[in-house]
């Protein structure tokens, strides 16, 4: 009587097998759903960390993009090949409310993109994950180290009297971009606000100090582009 024996090829195959139909999951084939999860779920970190542009990095948020992807691939792997479950669990979810602060557009993408792998291997599409999470972990990457736009700055005036051509001259001088964003006049003395860029600072704060009609000079780097 010949015995039937298992590589590790028929193992895979017969997880894939069972998880894209959604009837009879064993140890082995929750085990290797999460597992392949987990590997691309951190690559996803992986890229998140090292293109990351934010003033101050959240590792809680590192972690919720791994378990995202892990409990989302435990969710497809209930309801699929099950249409009562599926009808079931978009019922539930539709009554859930998630309020969380979102301070970077991009945090947004990388959470679909574990979502999107809990999704791909919760039915076995192993490929598509796989393929998917290099790709856009390279183009992240290249992104990251592509060459930049020229920073923005604020820079903000104390000016002991309203007229402030001259002022506006030697920005404009040294700048390849100025914009007005805000004005304030009080005893005297404005606030002017302008939105610079393109700037050479090792001209243009000596160039305004110099005039003796400025009180105070700060210039502010904004925006997530470091």
């Amino acid at each position: 009587m010949e015995k039937s024996t298992y590589n590790f090829k028929d193992i895979i195959e017969t997880s894939m097998l069972n998880l894209s139909s959604g009837t009879q999951l064993n140890i082995t084939d929750i085990f290797i759903a999460l597992f392949v999860s987990l590997v691309c779920a951190l690559i996803v970190l992986w890229t998140y960390k090292h293109t990351y542009q934010g003033v101050l990095y959240q590792q809680s948020f590192g972690v919720t993009i791994v378990l995202a992807a892990l409990v989302t691939t435990s969710v497809i792997m209930v309801i699929s090949g099950n249409l009562v479950l599926s009808l079931g669990m978009v019922g539930a979810l539709s009554i859930v409310r998630f309020r969380a602060a979102i301070k970077d557009p991009l945090d947004i993408v990388f959470m679909f993109w574990a979502i999107s792998i809990g999704i791909a291997n919760g039915v076995a599409y192993w490929k598509v994950s796989f393929t998917t999470t290099i790709l856009l972990a390279i183009i992240m990457l290249m992104m990251k180290k592509a060459p930049k736009l020229s920073t923005p700055f604020l820079l903000v005036l104390k000016l002991k009297n309203d007229n402030n051509d001259k002022v506006l001259q030697i920005i404009k001088k040294n700048t390849k971009k100025v914009k007005l964003k805000n004005k304030t006049l009080k005893n005297g003395y404005s606030e002017v606000i302008y939105e610079i860029s393109g700037i050479n600072e090792s001209k243009l704060m000596p160039s305004l100090d110099e005039l003796n009609s400025i009180d105070d000079i700060t210039l502010v780097a904004y925006g997530n582009n470091g």
